[in-house]
């Protein structure tokens, strides 16, 4: 379903199921915002009413990239994965991007906090809209250090996200700090995982100060919580798992056959986290139906005998 309101310049965006009024609208939306638009409609696209949307949506996004990126030459981070350095546009991918790995094990390197503060948003619907990333709450002019070890590939003022740092890693992972107060590195500056990139702040579309962070994978959003302990922010898992869906990628801990329910889990949070189905479920734990679930309870979230990653 759709979101009831447009409104531009945010790191979220509400839709208005009238797509002539969203056709209306593209061409005074900028790159992030025509994103978050295809990121709202991600379960839209089988809707034959919106091809015509889809099609200036398509339009749109050649018009904004027709200014080509700048030559480079040398060996940028998981350049193998795509293809191109763009250090122009915040977000650089094709949305056909991501379905080219059906799964893709992940090994992350030393991690440390961006900042240390309290949650004040998750990812996922809020108030009507999409939210990709996390919100930490900081004070103006905290450092904002980089999650990874890695090389800065966009590092400007962009939109609703404000002054915005996008930093890429050598295992394909992209994070993305926005808000910042300062920027305080280029693009192309090397980073260790820890080092200072900015000044956290308040820019953008943003009611108060805080860092807005995400995890990408080939320009798709993943849920930090499935990567992070939340609101510890430290790492699960050493390795995980990415999971190509219909919405983009699910995470599984390698090696990992089961999951521990935690309170408000479902089974199709369960299913839609780790990348199967709610039947599929029913058939590896035995449940002639869908079951209440109890904290601490483990669920298979694999075929028994499946060859573990």
């Amino acid at each position: 379903m759709l979101a009831p309101a447009l409104l531009r310049g945010s790191d979220t965006l509400e839709v208005k199921p009238n797509a002539s009024q969203l056709i209306a609208a593209l061409p005074e939306m900028n790159e992030p915002e025509v994103v978050l638009l295809l990121d709202s409609l991600m379960d839209c696209h089988s809707d034959t009413a919106l091809r015509p949307l889809f099609a200036a949506i398509k339009l749109r996004v050649a018009e904004l990239r027709s200014i080509k990126p700048e030559a480079v030459t040398g060996d940028f981070p998981a350049h193998h994965l795509y293809g191109s350095w763009d250090t122009r546009h915040l977000f650089a991918y094709p949305d056909s991007l991501y379905k080219a790995d059906a799964q893709v094990l992940l090994s992350l390197g030393p991690f440390v906090a961006p900042v240390h503060g309290r949650i004040t948003s998750g990812y996922g619907w809020r108030d009507s809209a999409m939210h990709r990333g996390i919100d930490i709450d900081l004070h103006r002019g905290d450092t904002v250090r980089a999650a990874f070890a890695g090389r800065v590939r966009f590092a400007a003022r962009c939109g609703g996200y404000g002054n915005v740092v996008v930093v890429r890693h050598a295992n394909g992972l992209e994070t993305l700090y926005a808000h910042l107060w300062k920027i305080s590195v280029k693009p192309g500056d090397e980073l260790q995982a820890g080092a200072a990139l900015g000044r956290g702040g308040s820019t953008g579309h943003s009611t108060g100060t805080h860092l807005h962070f995400e995890l990408r994978f080939r320009g798709v959003a993943i849920n930090p919580a499935w990567l992070l302990q939340l609101p510890e922010l430290r790492l699960h898992e050493s390795q995980v798992l990415l999971i190509r869906t219909r919405e983009g990628f699910a995470v599984r801990p390698a090696n990992c056959t089961h999951h521990t329910v935690q309170r408000g889990d479902s089974p199709y949070r369960i299913a839609r986290r780790y990348g199967c189905t709610t039947a599929q479920l029913k058939s590896w734990n035995n449940w002639e139906k869908q079951p209440p679930l109890k904290a601490g309870q483990q669920v298979r979230i694999v075929a028994p005998g499946a060859q573990q990653q």
